[in-house]
């Protein structure tokens, strides 16, 4: 009996030490594992032998101080219980390490549940840009001729998205900050960009509410990171609706994709309820005859094989809804406006083309103005070549012209002619999208107007005078004085989306 009874004796302290010993290598494993905190998770295999060895020592103390009999069935259960916590402990902190379907990389860094309820995505973007812009001088004239070299962070976005409830009904934030320029702000701010949620259903229909870009110009809808040259083009900033504020309601039914949208008119970022002060209409349909729509998410059409063919087509119209209230678009300073663009996308192995032409009338009707309206006019069109697996070639050729501008009271002598060159590359330093180094070279044949033309003078109260928007907006030209021409421009830029 007294052998037997050392035995079981011998046999529990032997289960208690085991006990302790796997709970000791359960809250070392997943801290080393985890890479958590320094200061409380072991750094190698020789730190988590002194731990379990300080915890053998403890053992002995405790059996020295209690005696043979110091572990009774429930200290047992005890001991049992702190192991299966400690487990318990180690499966959450895998979890928290990130598992399947829960955190990840996939078009940007994302989360989600278990059940795909709820998602969130975040992506960045980063584009550094170097300038170079040469001028010249008319005969006579004190002002004109100008070299400027500049350095410029020319975008810092971050980027949330995803859906809440359901995959359907999703959502995006867009938080950006601006360059210092004399045209803007004195200061560089943060604001918003994009901020809509959209429900989709179904049959391909949707619905989008908030502020997001118009759907009018191609060239602008395609996302700055996807562009071809390392700026969209001066047609596009003279025409673009930009951001604006509305209800959008959408169809997409490949190959045919429309979208039609109530607004508050061009270029409405980040504007209250009554400070737009103006309506507007957007219409927009695509046509996909070859390829995939999402093919034509680039302008370089990086990634894509095979051949692919897109045409589209967009209407705009907006009206001031004060009579004493002009608003600038389309290089018209106008109450009114209405006008169309057309484009075509295409793409081979290797090479890649996208063209289009845009048009519009601005109407006038304040006093002093024998001719109330103004057309305006661009028209763009631009080729890419593949000439090794990670380098492009491009070329870009733009027109445009302004009815009756006579050149602004700054700048007497300009034109609203437009007629320019851009030659670059693009170059993926590492093989993937998101490095992209671009480069190029653009030579304008014409003067660059900018500004509200010479017949806004009351003394010369003859037609409407138009109001050029060609240069601007960070792509880098800058306008002309006089009707000189011969203005060139270089522009490199290293971007970075994560």
């Amino acid at each position: 009996m007294i052998h037997y009874r050392v035995t079981v004796e011998h046999r529990c302290t032997w289960l208690s030490r085991a006990w302790l010993a796997l709970a000791a290598f359960l809250m070392v494993l997943p801290c080393g594992s985890a890479g958590a905190n320094e200061l409380t998770a072991p750094r190698d295999a020789s730190e988590i032998e002194a731990r379990i060895d300080a915890i053998w020592k403890q053992v002995d103390r405790m059996e020295a101080a209690h005696g043979d009999n110091w572990l009774t069935r429930r200290r047992a259960d005890d001991i049992r219980e702190i192991a299966m916590d400690v487990i318990a402990d180690a499966d959450t902190r895998a979890s928290l390490q990130g598992g399947p379907g829960i955190v990840g990389y996939e078009d940007g860094y994302y989360f989600r549940t278990s059940d795909d309820d709820f998602l969130l995505r975040f992506r960045g973007q980063l584009q550094l840009r170097w300038v170079f812009d040469h001028r010249n001088k008319m005969p006579g004239q004190p002002f004109g001729k100008q070299d400027m070299d500049k350095f410029e962070l020319r975008r810092s976005k971050l980027h949330f998205f995803g859906h809440v409830f359901d995959p359907s009904l999703t959502y995006r934030l867009t938080l950006a900050t601006n360059t210092r320029s004399l045209a803007n702000s004195p200061e560089s701010t943060v604001f918003v960009e994009n901020a809509f949620i959209q429900k989709r259903f179904e049959n391909g229909m949707f619905f989008r509410l908030g502020q997001y870009k118009g759907p009018f110009l191609r060239e602008e809808l395609v996302p700055s990171s996807f562009q071809l040259a390392v700026e969209r083009s001066m047609v596009n900033h003279a025409f673009t609706y930009g951001w604006t504020q509305g209800l959008e309601f959408g169809w997409d039914l490949d190959p045919l994709h429309l979208r039609a949208m109530y607004n508050d008119g061009p270029r409405q970022l980040n504007v209250g309820a009554y400070q737009a002060a103006m309506g507007s209409l957007l219409a927009r349909a695509e046509l996909v005859l070859a390829g995939t729509y999402a093919d034509f998410e680039t302008l370089t059409t990086r990634g894509t094989t095979g051949f692919g063919l897109m045409i589209g087509a967009a209407f705009e119209w907006y009206r001031v809804q004060n009579d004493d209230v002009e608003w600038a678009f389309a290089n018209v300073d106008g109450q009114r406006s209405l006008g169309f663009t057309v484009d075509v996308s295409m793409f081979g192995d290797g090479w890649t083309a996208f063209s289009y032409f845009v048009w519009a009338n601005g109407t006038n009707s304040l006093p002093g103005f024998d001719l109330d309206s103004l057309d305006s006019w661009g028209w763009v069109g631009q080729a890419g070549l593949d000439i090794l697996e990670d380098v492009q070639l491009f070329g870009r050729y733009e027109l445009g012209d302004i009815g009756d501008y006579r050149g602004s009271l700054e700048r007497p002598g300009q034109t609203g002619h437009l007629s320019t060159l851009t030659v670059g590359f693009n170059w993926w330093p590492i093989g993937i999208q998101e490095v992209k180094v671009s480069c190029d070279f653009g030579y304008s044949f014409s003067n660059i107007a900018r500004g509200i033309g010479e017949n806004q003078n009351p003394s010369n109260p003859m037609t409407n005078p138009g109001s050029a928007a060609w240069p601007g907006r960070g792509n880098g030209w800058l306008p002309d004085y006089g009707n000189q021409t011969g203005q060139w421009l270089i522009r490199a830029q290293l971007q970075f989306d994560f």
